[in-house]
């Protein structure tokens, strides 16, 4: 079973600071962690001589004012429940070397993100942690609403989606949240110009078929018991899956998004789910929790840093 002991919450210094401070003292009271970091990392600077002299209370390290700054405002937005290890932690560093390290090394089992977070290089901060870091995921945008009721799982019947499925069911135990699955079944209809989807009965009793007999063997596979999982399925002709999964959610009144990920790489090349990617886009407000293989990520991360040693 998944444990979500140690919590860590990347921030930013924009308002969306305010957003995940808020959300994680709700995540805390849910789920009861033993421990919650937040975490701030400063680009490496180098402030000019003629600057101090100027201006001579800059001489206390920006890193400790920063941590001030940010440690009040916790202090005011962030009071849980229950007991718990809090530490506000700033560090000088790259933000996606830094943030993989320090979950690494401080066993972090849950990273919670905003999904505005700033662009390095040619692709998002975000992404480039989805792809590597070991714990598992949580974005959430600024308008998330605190509350965990309902959970979707993105259901394709790998690994990837019974580790989802067993995070939901950690998470279920936690708060009392329902859990229910939804396949998405890719159709190119490249291959059936003619056919119209939404109206073509032949082809949705087919996907209908497949659907459910894929669930069951996944469910055998696992052993799960078919009757206390609901599981749906949508037709997808356009390679939107994200979109769907997305539109599901809302009109199910989902207000989480799990789904697993696993990495792919040779290395020089890491391949996330593409689904993941686009789930984690600011347009979507629902939140959304994507599964790593911790197992998998450290072994991973050994290998990178090893090399780069």
């Amino acid at each position: 079973m998944y444990q979500l002991n140690h919590i860590l919450v990347c921030l930013d210094l924009t308002e969306m600071d305010d957003s995940l401070i808020r959300y994680a003292g709700f995540l805390v009271n849910k789920i009861k962690p033993e421990r919650i970091t937040f975490l701030h990392i400063m680009s490496p600077y180098d402030i000019p001589k003629e600057i101090l002299e100027a201006f001579p209370e800059l001489e206390e390290p920006i890193p400790d004012i920063i941590r001030d700054e940010l440690q009040e405002k916790i202090n005011n937005q962030f009071q849980p429940d229950i007991t718990i290890q809090i530490d506000t932690v700033v560090r000088e560093g790259y933000p996606v070397e830094s943030i993989v390290k320090y979950s690494q090394k401080n066993d972090v089992t849950l990273t919670l993100m905003g999904k505005k977070i700033g662009y390095d290089g040619h692709g998002s901060i975000v992404r480039k942690i989805l792809g590597i870091i070991p714990s598992s995921v949580l974005l959430v945008s600024e308008t998330v609403h605190e509350q965990i009721e309902n959970l979707l799982v993105r259901m394709d019947f790998s690994k990837a989606s019974e580790m989802a499925l067993q995070m939901a069911f950690r998470i279920k135990e936690l708060t009392g949240a329902n859990v229910a699955c939804h396949h998405i079944h890719k159709l190119p209809m490249t291959y059936f110009p003619q056919s119209q989807p939404e109206n073509d009965k032949k082809l949705q009793q087919y996907v209908e078929k497949i659907s459910n007999k894929e669930f069951q063997k996944f469910l055998k596979r696992y052993k799960h018991e078919s009757d206390k999982i609901p599981f749906s399925y949508s037709l997808d002709v356009e390679n939107e899956e994200a979109q769907i999964l997305y539109r599901c959610a809302l009109t199910t009144g989902a207000d989480m998004i799990v789904i697993g990920s696993i990495v792919r790489s040779e290395l020089a090349d890491i391949l996330i789910d593409s689904t993941s990617e686009k789930l984690a886009a600011s347009d979507k407000n629902i939140p959304v929790l994507i599964v790593n293989d911790r197992k998998q990520s450290m072994g991973f991360l050994k290998t990178i840093f090893q090399k780069n040693s």
